[in-house]
């Protein structure tokens, strides 16, 4: 294939184009055009393909025709490598979440050095005080009695050369009041740094010991972590590799999964007159859902529901694109459009599992 190639579609006997891969006017090319529903010309080259050459299927695949090879190529080859690549995507993402986190954990220790001299600021605001009368705008330190020390020892505290004596005592003052309440604060916030760092290690460790986490690389809103957390405790079921199946047994993990861990392109289920839970299809590859799989998803969605010992449950099912949270609305309360219903009859998690065969 040449660098940048094109694939297009035309009538054979009309020479019209139905359809190209790349498609381009006479203003990007003034040699020739390729636009559905125009004439097909040709490009003008030298090159001239050699049509009785026959294509040659390595030894090393057991396929009858070249579409049987180019089956098995996808599966046996580009499949492992999109994988391999998506799980190396995720853990570049996650060690550069974990390096932003060390950063941040380094300020947040330097926050720390500061605040831990709250009283070393106090005993440099005590000693300006009664030396007031003595000081004046330009001197660069001032030696003096420790009046905190016991002992009554000297002390010298470093002055600000450009500020009066008062507001030497106040920027004094404004550190020690600020490190004093800021400690605590700062402790805590060093503590949940460093539960992240550990946090985002062991996703790490997860994917490279082959485990498939749906990490979103591109989702900034939240922490990546607190997210994984939320989805471990969900119930859920890796159907096969295109599709995931989430679903939420409370309020809450309801409206987690159908506002922030569905995309547009995902499948939303759930059953019409009962109350019960959301069931998303994570639809990894962008495809349309097979009739097993929404049949697998709505007798989930049935048996989740407060209609699970019943028969021909009615389910809704739609594109994530079409539920909406209304505002102020309580959690698990959605509205949907563009939906179909199946009559289901409730199965759990288990019997389905049981009839993919992945028990």
């Amino acid at each position: 294939m040449p660098p940048k190639p094109n694939v297009i579609v035309i009538n054979k006997k009309s020479n019209i184009v139905i359809d190209a891969l790349i498609k381009y006017n006479l203003s990007d090319n003034p040699m020739r055009m390729v636009l559905a529903n125009q004439p097909y010309f040709p490009p003008k080259t030298a090159f001239s393909p050699d049509r009785n050459e026959k294509a040659v299927i390595p030894s090393d695949f057991d396929a009858q025709s070249i579409n049987d090879y180019f089956a098995q190529y996808h599966k046996r080859i580009l499949v492992p490598k999109l994988e391999k690549d998506l799980s190396e995507n995720k853990i570049k993402y996650l060690q550069k979440e974990r390096k932003r986190h060390k950063n941040k954990l380094k300020m947040q220790e330097n926050d720390l050095e500061k605040a831990g001299k709250a009283d070393e600021y106090f005993a440099y605001a005590e000693a300006i005080k009664p030396n007031m009368q003595k000081m004046k705008q330009g001197d660069a330190t001032l030696i003096t009695t420790n009046y905190l020390d016991p002992e009554l020892g000297e002390i010298e505290v470093p002055l600000l050369t450009d500020k009066s004596p008062l507001q030497n005592l106040q920027h004094y003052l404004k550190r020690y009041r600020k490190a004093k309440n800021g400690y605590a604060i700062i402790l805590q916030n060093i503590k949940k740094t460093k539960d992240e760092i550990e946090s985002l290690e062991t996703l790490v460790t997860r994917l490279k010991n082959g485990e498939d986490i749906d990490i979103d690389t591109q989702d900034k809103s939240s922490s990546i972590t607190q997210k994984i957390k939320q989805i471990d405790r969900i119930l859920q079921l890796r159907y096969d590799d295109d599709w995931h199946i989430y679903i939420g047994r409370k309020a809450k993990e309801n409206d987690f999964i159908t506002t922030k861990l569905g995309k547009a392109q995902d499948w939303w289920f759930h059953s019409r007159i009962y109350r019960g839970a959301h069931v998303i299809a994570r639809n990894l590859k962008k495809k349309n859902p097979s009739p097993e799989l929404i049949e697998s998803c709505c007798a989930l969605a049935a048996w989740y529901s407060q209609a699970k010992f019943s028969v021909n449950v009615p389910v809704d099912y739609t594109q994530i694109r079409y539920v909406r949270k209304p505002k102020g609305s309580p959690s698990g309360f959605v509205t949907y459009s563009n939906y179909k219903t199946v009559f289901a009859n409730p199965k759990d998690l288990r019997t389905i599992k049981k009839e993919l065969g992945h028990d």
